[in-house]
């Protein structure tokens, strides 16, 4: 391309040479032109003729490089098709030859005619040659089994096509320019307007000025071709490829940018350098390759390595490529040169291993991975491929055992799937798996039908590139059926009392479900009854003889309970020691007969692991319809008919009542107000004094908690005190009884007031509760600056059934505190707790006191106390000491405090401060108290 811009400048001085000596010879050219105007005549016909001619040729050029470039079109988009693949590269191949034969044939006329368009012309077929080649080189890209591989082919030679096409075109108009001139030229001669014998003299200095013109003209083509050498060069340095024209004797004319590059060296070094010398080639194993470019030159024909070489450049390197050649011929089919074309093979051997490499990863992962997966087709699910995993899934040693069969008959939940209803129900299942882009669960079969195990499945489509329909169904399967036997187990273990094998709460109120949906769809008699069980006393049981003996006698119960009922009748364990049983399309007097019957049997003797043991139960009872619709309603209500009959006793029965629930609204409104007067502070202390039976001095108090309700007034301990042991309220309420018990004898001493020994109420649940009950007493005691030797904390015989509460009792005592054993006689303790636990003080119970004067037994009793506690070395406090009689009689018997309401009620403390605060004068028993006040002048009993 060099060579024909260095042409072009040194035309242009010609030109100027050439315009001195037409010039000069002017007058000599008159005179022949007079004599050769008839030859000129013919010679301009002939002329007319050969741009016509070539004017033809080179609109067939356009129309057939048109062609060509539709041919590879379809070459690409007929890939996958391999016949009419070939069909369309033969077309190609012959509409690019066509054009070549076109353009060599305008080449030979526009030599012929001298045209200044004849260096384009070479320049055409020259690019035309290697545009051809990087065609062919584009096409060994082209995968048949990638979809989309002709896209990548098009990108090597995209656009390579358009500075030919407007080359031609522009071609074309100046040999139609050219040729038009030419006929007017001949116009003028026939019409004899160009007879210079007639106007020399006229035409004389007109027909300088057209000479000058002329070759002002030749001027402007050279400078054209000088443009077009320079746009051939850019088209040539834009190919990708290293282009090598060479001579006839393989000297290198032109290399473009490519090249250059690749061979590391400027065209200037290269230029008349043998090829051979520069370039190269051996096979793989560095073997010596045939010389590509000595075959062109003899055969004069195309010619192709066939395979990728390695080309061993001047610096070194060794790169592969890929060669072609091809001949450039004149037009007496001489050898005028060859184009060798070197496309670089490194990135497509490096792409090429690379999805070597990801084939055999997806093929390792295919094979070895756990996970079944089957290529099916997409209408039949006929199995196209699958993998070891699917083979072994379906029973098969390997896939060939089940290609061609179809994936729709291993389903277990599909029915008759060889046929076409069955067939069309299954691929209608998978078309709404596949619009949802969801999975599902299913069973399948092996080959023999028989084994069934559970699977995940996904499906997808896998699309054809061309026709845009589906092409394969992809199916994948995970093993899941673990997962959903453990699945099945845990549900079966969700719905049952691990324990006791009965069903447990969720499984009850399935059932209750169930029987109301019957019972208000149905017309029949649906009625049904539920029996809430809670066994008596079983806490003490657990407690006293061991966790392991308390799950034995649940058991047992549950053993009796379902031995006793009928067997399509619903039992289960709700918890703990409470049961509960569904008696289907039962009345009333059915349930209450079976209460009955229930009582008595658990109230026999059960051996459980060789100890004899006692224990009943509560039952209440809550029919459908009649006392409620929903599940809820109905167990509560059973619920408060089973309290109702606790309170009337162990082994007892209840059938819900309207009154029962009114017992129960007020109850939860009576906890609602106890949380409230928490909040509002609407407790306070009352206090009883304690005196001294010898001294008749005060000795202390007991310190009662009373509740100034803003609407009932004050309410009796009585009436709030056991709604609270029933809720976690009361844990609440004895620690603000502690604080406040606390904060008051500290007011007291900076009051200035002589120490005084104050009591208060510990409830079991306190003492269940260890940790709560001596964070308060130790944070009380220290924030107050209280010593503990003036605290006694009374305990009830019932509250030490447990023997939590006595290691309770004993951590309050480590504390300093003095702890008293309240209410003797009346609970079910022994005397051996006497000796297990450190008491300072035993109270006897006022039904002792209020009678032992007239009642010789209760005389007796009170005496046998009185001995034995001085005996144990402990204090005695009577309570509920009511007359004067009864406060000497205990004296002479030994007892030596008394409290009750002949020395004092329980009272505020504003007054007990002021009796703290007055003389205290001895109590002397034959004249009143010294706190003198009216018997009953408090409505609220002591505690």
């Amino acid at each position: 391309m060099k060579e024909a811009i260095q042409r072009a400048r040194d035309v242009r001085i010609m030109v100027s040479l050439i315009i001195t000596a037409w010039i000069l010879s002017f007058m000599m050219l008159t005179s022949w032109w007079n004599e050769s105007r008839s030859q000129d005549q013919d010679e301009t016909k002939v002329r007319v003729s050969r741009m016509l001619a070539l004017e033809e040729l080179t609109e067939e050029g356009q129309v057939s490089f048109q062609r060509e470039i539709h041919e590879w079109k379809n070459v690409l988009l007929r890939q996958h098709d391999p016949v009419l693949r070939q069909k369309y590269l033969k077309d190609f191949i012959r509409a690019q030859e066509n054009t070549q034969e076109l353009l060599d044939a305008a080449q030979i006329l526009a030599r012929e005619e001298q045209m200044p368009e004849l260096a384009e012309f070479l320049q055409i077929s020259i690019f035309h040659r290697a545009l051809y080649l990087s065609y062919q080189t584009a096409l060994t890209h082209l995968d048949a089994h990638d979809p989309l591989s002709y896209r990548s082919v098009d990108q090597q030679v995209l656009g390579l096509d358009r500075p030919m096409e407007d080359s031609l075109q522009k071609l074309a108009g100046q040999i139609a320019e050219y040729a038009s001139r030419q006929i007017d030229e001949l116009d003028r001669l026939r019409n004899g307007e160009n007879r210079w014998w007639q106007v020399w003299g006229k035409y004389f200095v007109g027909l300088e000025v057209l000479i000058i013109l002329a070759f002002m003209r030749l001027i402007q083509l050279a400078q054209n071709t000088e443009l077009k050498g320079r746009r051939a060069a850019v088209i040539m340095d834009s190919i990708n490829d290293a282009i090598i024209v060479t001579d006839s004797e393989s000297r290198i004319r032109f290399v473009n940018l490519a090249a250059e590059v690749l061979l590391k060296q400027p065209q200037e070094k290269l230029k008349k350098q043998f090829f051979q010398q520069q370039v190269r080639m051996t096979d793989e194993h560095l073997a010596p390759v045939p010389d590509l470019l000595l075959q062109v030159i003899q055969n004069r024909q195309r010619a192709s390595s066939g395979a990728v070489n390695l080309l061993h450049t001047p610096a070194g390197a060794l790169v592969p490529v890929e060669n072609r050649a091809a001949p450039i011929l004149t037009e007496n089919n001489q050898l005028d040169g060859v184009v060798i074309l070197l496309h670089d093979m490194t990135m497509h051997q490096e792409l090429a291993r690379q999805l070597q490499t990801q084939s055999f990863r997806f093929q390792l992962v295919f094979e070895q991975t756990g996970i079944g997966i089957a290529f099916c087709e997409p209408h039949s699910t006929r199995i196209l491929e699958t993998n070891q995993r699917m083979a072994h899934i379906l029973g098969a040693q390997t896939s060939e055992h089940i290609v061609g069969r179809r994936l729709s008959e291993f389903y277990a939940d599909v029915l008759n799937a060889n046929t076409p209803s069955g067939h069309n129900a299954f691929l209608k299942g998978l078309e709404h798996m596949l619009l949802e882009a969801r999975g599902s669960d299913v069973q399948l079969l092996d080959l023999t039908g028989q084994q069934l195990r559970w699977y995940h499945q996904t499906v997808a489509y896998l699309h054809d590139p061309e026709r845009h329909i589906p092409s394969q169904l992809v199916f994948v399967f995970w093993d899941i059926d673990d997962r959903i036997q453990l699945q099945t187990r845990l549900e079966i273990q969700g719905s049952r009392d691990q324990l006791t094998g009965l069903g447990n709460r969720f499984l009850f109120q399935c059932a209750i479900e169930n029987a109301l949906t019957r019972g208000m769809t149905s017309g029949q008699d649906n009625s049904f009854c539920i029996l809430l069980i809670d066994l008596d006393n079983f806490k003490t049981i657990n407690d006293a003889r061991g966790h392991s003996v308390g799950d034995s006698l649940l058991k047992e119960v549950a053993l009796r309970l379902t031995q006793t009922v009928r067997d399509y009748d619903t039992v289960a364990r709700l918890g703990g020691d409470e049961f509960v049983i569904l008696l289907h399309h039962s009345q009333e007097n059915t349930a209450l007969a079976v209460a009955d019957k229930l009582c008595h049997t658990i109230a026999q003797e059960f051996l459980v692991e060789g100890q004899r043991l006692h224990t009943s139960c509560s039952i209440g009872i809550s029919t459908f319809p009649d006392h409620g619709r929903e599940y809820d309603v109905l167990l509560r209500r059973a619920d408060m008919a089973m309290y109702q009959a606790k309170s009337l006793g162990k082994n007892h029965f209840a059938l819900f009542s309207e009154a029962l629930e009114r017992e129960g609204m007020e109850y939860w409104q009576l906890e609602t107000e106890l949380r409230e007067a928490l909040e509002r502070h609407e407790f306070e202390l009352y206090f009883q004094p304690k005196i001294n039976l010898d001294t008749g001095t005060l000795c202390g108090a007991e310190a009662l908690i009373r509740w100034n309700h803003p609407v009932r007034g004050l309410v009796s301990p009585d009436m709030f005190i056991p709604h609270a042991e029933r809720s976690d309220l009361i844990i609440r309420i004895g620690n603000w009884v502690i604080h406040e018990v606390c904060r008051l004898l500290n007011q007291w001493d900076l009051m200035g007031i002589p120490p005084v020994e104050l009591s208060f109420n510990a409830s079991p649940r306190q003492l269940l509760e260890p940790a709560s009950l001596i964070a308060q007493i130790e944070e009380s005691l220290a924030h107050f600056s209280i010593l503990p030797q003036r605290l006694t904390m009374e305990i009830t015989e019932t509250a030490l059934m447990h023997e939590r509460t006595w290691e309770t009792a004993l951590e309050v005592v480590k504390r300093g505190i003095s702890i008293s054993l309240d209410d003797f006689g009346t609970g079910y303790s022994s005397l051996s707790l006497l000796q297990k636990l450190p008491f300072s003080s035993l109270k006897i119970d006022r039904s002792f006191v209020r009678d032992f004067i007239d009642n010789p037994t209760d005389d007796t009793l009170v005496r046998a106390v009185i001995g034995l506690t001085h005996d144990l070395g402990m204090e005695v406090v009577a309570e509920g000491v009511e007359t004067q009689i009864q406060a000497t009689t205990l004296a002479r018997y030994g007892c030596q405090t008394g409290q009750g309401y002949f020395f004092s009620p329980p009272i505020q403390t504003t007054r007990f401060l002021d009796y703290l605060n007055s003389p205290r004068k001895p109590f002397k028993a034959d004249c009143l108290p010294p706190f003198a006040v009216p018997l009953h002048p408090d409505p609220i009993p002591d505690e």
